[in-house]
């Protein structure tokens, strides 16, 4: 499927800028004017004629501002092709922030949930997927990506290849690739990837036997969701779900999302940093959701969204008869170190990435020297997802691993009956050629 013009994509890049810079200049503006009134009320009637000459000059200033920050994205997006990584990144960062929001403003902007292939075009549906995905397997995998990524986090280099091209050259796996607004709520995003998977899995080239799910950080959670929408659906897609894989994904939510709860909640004190509040308080609802790990959408419809640190989770509980295996990391080699355990992987830490105390994961590993944005491209943790995918499940208890090197603690299952066993691939069986990854 071709992308857009080069002509679209500039004007894409001049709305994506234009909304970023009424967002910054909005709060700039508010405090401004605050500021402002307060001093011209104090003086009275004789300070009028200073403030219309004041309020006439502001209003340009600012007005000139705002198109100013059209005519730099304009100029911007015509540097770069279409579809290119910067182009998507920019997209992808706007949609995470503002997301919720874009459908009114500009519907080129918004990032529709779709399959991709492997240069990054939107898979249709309605369409020939056996020419889309020429190897496809009865066994899919789909790699679900996290706050402001697209799917080309999956992959890594031509002498380091990410999941996506592990999985890719295994004989038995088809990597299905999601690109998705995270902006949006993720009950949103979940009942969006609900729907999908069941559209994949009528319209899939052979018959599906197993489907395994992998998101990375608010991914995991939007997987989650998708489960939770699709028992209550009735789809066919859930009960062809084995596995489902979770990298660093805050299911007890993430500090920064808290921190910027809090901080935005303590502006709304002072008139003049309320503006501030305003701007933080902008951040999309997918953002927002990261500040507990909210799944459904009982946890926030008819809520205040920005109240102080108010938990309003329901139970979640992980869906029956699938192994969930859930991965944290921390940036310090020791994973059990006291600093791992506070500052984890820079965004989320080991006891949110595990669901401890609120969830049941099936297996649990914590990988030591591994940042955030890494861990769909770590070696140790592409290691640690294809031993998962690929060994039998057995009924023992969770164990839960904090030793880098170590090999894959065993799995629980509660569905009748167990996957064959897929063990490890010669080079001989190899699908395509080695080393391929997502341009």
């Amino acid at each position: 499927m071709k992308g857009p013009t080069g002509k679209s994509f500039a004007m894409l890049a001049a709305s994506a800028i234009a909304l970023a810079t009424e967002r910054v200049v909005a709060p700039v503006e508010g405090i401004h004017r605050t500021i402002a009134r307060r001093w011209f009320s104090a003086i009275g009637s004789p300070a009028m004629p200073v403030r219309r000459s004041h309020d006439a000059v502001a209003n340009a200033a600012y007005a000139s501002v705002r198109l100013g920050g059209a005519a730099i994205g304009l100029a911007v997006g015509t540097q770069f092709r279409d579809r290119s990584p910067v182009a998507e990144a920019a997209q992808s960062l706007v949609n995470g922030l503002w997301g919720d929001t874009l459908g009114a403003r500009s519907n080129d902007l918004t990032i529709r949930m779709s399959l991709r292939d492997r240069e990054g075009a939107t898979v249709r549906l309605d369409a020939d997927l056996g020419r889309v995905f020429p190897d496809a397997t009865e066994r899919l995998v789909v790699l679900v990506h996290g706050l402001i990524e697209t799917e080309r986090s999956w992959s890594g280099t031509t002498t380091s290849p990410g999941l996506f091209g592990a999985l890719d050259e295994h004989p038995a796996f088809t990597p299905v690739p999601i690109r998705y607004n995270t902006g949006l709520r993720i009950s949103d995003n979940g009942s969006l990837l609900a729907d999908l998977l069941e559209d994949v899995r009528r319209r899939w080239p052979v018959p599906v036997k197993s489907i395994s799910l992998v998101g990375h950080s608010m991914g995991g959670l939007v997987i989650r969701s998708a489960c939770l929408t699709a028992a209550t659906r009735d789809h066919q897609w859930i009960d062809c779900v084995d596995d489902v894989v979770t990298l660093g994904t805050p299911h007890r939510g993430a500090p920064l999302e808290k921190l910027a709860n809090a901080a935005s909640w303590a502006l709304t004190i002072a008139p003049e940093t309320r503006p501030l509040a305003s701007f933080l308080n902008t951040r999309s609802g997918g953002i927002k959701d990261l500040r507990f790990g909210a799944v459904t959408e009982d946890d926030w419809r008819g809520l205040d969204h920005d109240a102080l640190l108010r938990n309003t989770l329901g139970s979640n509980s992980l869906p029956t008869g699938i192994r969930h295996c859930f991965i944290a990391a921390t940036t310090t080699a020791d994973p059990t170190h006291p600093l791992g355990a506070v500052f984890g992987d820079l965004i989320v830490r080991p006891s949110s990435g595990a669901g401890q105390r609120t969830l049941r994961p099936t297996s649990v590993a914590v990988i030591g020297g591994v940042r955030h944005f890494d861990l769909p491209r770590d070696r140790q943790v592409i290691d640690r997802v294809m031993g998962w995918l690929t060994s039998r499940p057995s009924h023992q208890p969770v164990e839960v691993d904090a030793t880098p090197a170590a090999a894959c603690s065993p799995h629980l299952r509660a569905r009748s009956s167990s996957p064959s066993v897929i063990g490890p691939v010669a080079p001989s069986t190899r699908k395509g050629s080695p080393g391929r990854s997502m341009r």
